[in-house]
């Protein structure tokens, strides 16, 4: 079916485009160096330019050229901290966290960002040190494009993927068209993986007060599988250049037929029983996500700039989840449960820029508001559970930023007003949150800055539920809904070396978060127990570095980045400290019209918290083509001669277990096809449009039954 609207949405949208006198125009791609001519004395400066907050990306033309999508182009430019994964069509921070993406300061999505044509792409901003005004975002990433008077521009990007029992396919597809003041734009990108090999091996124990039981079991084959789409439509009306207004309708779709972590068939062995009990369990999700985003900016003559947003969402999510065992024949227990949730929230902002003295002061006011009701039905002959959980948080908040000569300075603060219900338990808390961040830049090759960030977070909205829900015989998940909020310290120094034939970047963060919502383990009535409690604190040091070489500048690139994180985790009753260390290669290649990537890529996933750690093989691509004028064509493979696997230990003192997932050889067969057409008057113009934040919520608060 969504095969059959993308076709549907192409011949409608191409129909103007074959009616019409097309004139393409000619190649504008920026140099590989911003050149400005003054009375023929030639100042060349660097593609990347270093500033407190953020840096500064101007795409080589060699890269523009070799992409074939605003996202392959992100790839191709291998900024520090930023992972994208082209099989999965995701962008994500490599120690993780919130990204925001945007397209001339208006919210977007990754789909909207592959279906960037990369000559359209004047600059991409990378606030690696968002601001107040960005929220809680730990990263940003705004592009910024060209201005078109008149004309329009469509693109199509395909890849399908097949291996030995696996599929993926990610298809992309957008459209604009350009009338004077007004544009309007259509966006649709649908995402499917499947795979019928994946299998999860678990070694526990479950510690009684008098006894100790080895629990073992041995996973076999299961399907799963996701499938996403998102659209868009938005329109944008631009007046004297002073006056902006944005609207967009956005329709998000996230089905999961067969959960990666929630479905599995083992045979089960116990150090207390000899026979083997067959287990089969599965767990499926479904949710449906309108939203309406408005955007409103004004340009004062002395006073500034005026930025509103409001954006209203409905989050419809579904849950079903099964387990049963089985031994000679006979079922031992069979658990049942279904989840209907229903989330409303809206957003509004309102902020103010001006300049003062030699800097910029930022200053606005936020609000957030969400109710949140999930329906649980425990097997067909119990009542329906129903939760329903309130949360705000408003704020109050200012920045002012400075340069004085090789010094940038950065400080503000933000008041809070943190708010949550739950029947009769209540949560109210007022904080004050101040940021500072110092840089130097000595030249135009070096770059050193500090930044201190205090902020103060609420639990995860499933942590917080009043609900309890069954995993297995003798394991129980339970919300807690006194549950409090925590605050939480993130230091970070970077540094940065930029010449023409060498790139070193380099960070050190430290995040201390004092008696954070984590896991916690209760043994009550012979029953294992699994909850949430404020534990004592969370410390994550984290050293990333990425060396990027460009021996031949417009052919050749190769980069390496490694990664090492130090965690300390301190509950009521465990004490740990866990390393993990990754190590990234890419190279980039190009020969006329000939294309080459290649790149390992893993994503967030490695990671630990609370008492629980997660480790997986990074994946790998390799990918060779040719590129037209238009269109491209590639072909390759994802994870070559790899064993991909995903392992989970958790260190709970009462119900510690091993999970090993893997799938054996997990290699992709690629074919990806790109087309990009513009046509009409276009600028090499663009507006500086501040980035304001985004409140994309799909967070359901179901609490579940997952192992």
């Amino acid at each position: 079916m969504l095969r059959i609207l993308f076709m549907w949405a192409l011949i409608c949208t191409a129909a103007p485009f074959v009616c019409a006198q097309i004139n393409i125009p000619d190649d504008v791609n920026e140099p590989d160096s911003l050149d400005i001519f003054l009375n023929e004395v030639v100042v060349v400066a660097k593609n990347t330019i270093a500033k407190t907050d953020r840096k500064v990306i101007i795409p080589p033309k060699s890269k523009v050229n070799a992409s074939t999508s605003g996202m392959d182009l992100l790839q191709k430019l291998a900024l520090p901290g930023i992972s994208v994964n082209q099989l999965t069509g995701s962008i994500n921070i490599t120690s993780g966290g919130i990204l925001n993406l945007y397209i001339d300061g208006i919210p977007a999505t990754e789909s909207q960002i592959s279906a960037l044509a990369p000559e359209n792409i004047l600059k991409i901003e990378y606030y690696d040190n968002p601001g107040v005004k960005y929220g809680n975002a730990d990263a940003v990433l705004n592009y910024i494009t060209r201005k078109k008077d008149s004309g329009g521009r469509l693109s199509l990007e395909s890849m399908d993927c097949i291996g030995d029992g696996k599929f993926a396919t990610i298809d992309e597809f957008a459209a604009q068209f350009y009338n004077g003041k007004s544009s309007w734009s259509v966006d649709a990108g649908y995402m499917q993986m499947k795979r019928n090999n994946w299998v999860r091996d678990y070694a526990e124990i479950w510690h009684y007060p008098d006894h100790n039981v080895l629990r073992s079991e041995k996973g076999l084959p299961v399907n799963i599988g996701n499938l996403m789409f998102n659209s868009n439509i938005n329109y944008q009306y631009s007046y004297n250049e002073s006056n902006l207004f944005n609207a967009r309708l956005s329709l998000n779709v996230n089905e999961v037929p067969n959960k990666e972590e929630g479905d599995r068939h083992s045979l089960l062995t116990t150090s207390d029983n000899d026979d083997i009990t067959e287990i089969w369990e599965h767990t499926s999700e479904k949710s449906l996500l309108p939203s309406l985003t408005l955007h409103y900016r004004h340009i004062f003559e002395k006073a500034g700039t005026l930025s509103f947003n409001f954006e209203g969402s409905w989050l419809k999510s579904r849950s079903h989840h099964t387990y049963s065992e089985e031994m000679a024949g006979t079922k031992l227990c069979d658990i049942n449960s279904n989840t209907d949730g229903d989330k409303y929230g809206f957003f509004a902002e309102g902020i103010h820029e001006i300049t003062l003295g030699r800097g910029m002061l930022t200053s606005g006011l936020r609000h957030s508001q969400s109710h949140t009701s999930n329906h649980y039905l425990f097997g067909s002959q119990s009542p329906v559970v129903s939760t329903d959980i309130n949360q705000s948080e408003a704020s109050i908040f200012s920045e002012y930023n400075i340069r004085v000569a090789n010094w940038g300075f950065v400080g503000g603060a933000t008041g809070k007003r943190l708010s949550s219900s739950q029947l009769d338990t209540k949560l109210v808390k007022y904080v004050i949150l101040p940021n500072i961040s110092i840089s130097y830049i000595p030249n135009s090759d070096f770059f050193f800055r500090y930044n201190l960030n205090i902020d103060r977070k609420m639990p995860p909205l499933a942590s917080m539920s009043d609900i309890a829900q069954e995993i297995q015989p003798g394991l129980l998940r339970r919300g807690n809904p006194n549950a409090k909020s925590f605050s939480a310290i993130n230091q970070q120094f970077s540094f940065s070396y930029d010449s023409k034939y060498v790139k070193i970047n380099l960070s050190c963060n430290y995040l201390a978060e004092s008696k954070p919502v984590m896991n916690s383990v209760l043994y009550e009535n012979g029953i294992f127990v699994q909850t949430f409690e404020n534990q004592k604190y969370f410390r994550k040091l984290q050293s990333e570095a990425m060396i990027a070489v460009t021996p031949l500048q417009d052919h050749l690139t190769l980069w390496v980045a490694p990664d090492f994180s130090r965690y300390f985790s301190r509950g009521k009753n465990y004490n740990l400290a866990k390393n993990i260390f990754r190590l990234h290669f890419g190279a980039d290649a190009t020969y006329k019209h000939f294309i080459f990537t290649a790149c390992t890529m893993s994503g967030p996933d490695n990671y630990m918290y609370s008492d629980e750690m997660i480790t997986e093989k990074p994946m790998n691509m390799i990918l060779v083509g040719y590129k037209g004028t238009n269109w491209a064509l590639q072909a390759g493979v994802f994870n070559l001669m790899k064993n991909y696997w995903m392992k989970t230990e958790n260190f709970s003192p009462l119900t510690p277990f091993t999970s090993n997932a893997h799938c054996g050889k997990s290699t992709y067969f690629a074919v990806k096809i790109s087309f990009n057409l513009n046509y009409g008057k276009q600028q090499d113009r663009h507006e500086d449009v501040p980035a304001n934040v985004s409140h994309f919520d799909m967070d359901s608060g179901i609490i579940n039954g997952v192992k």
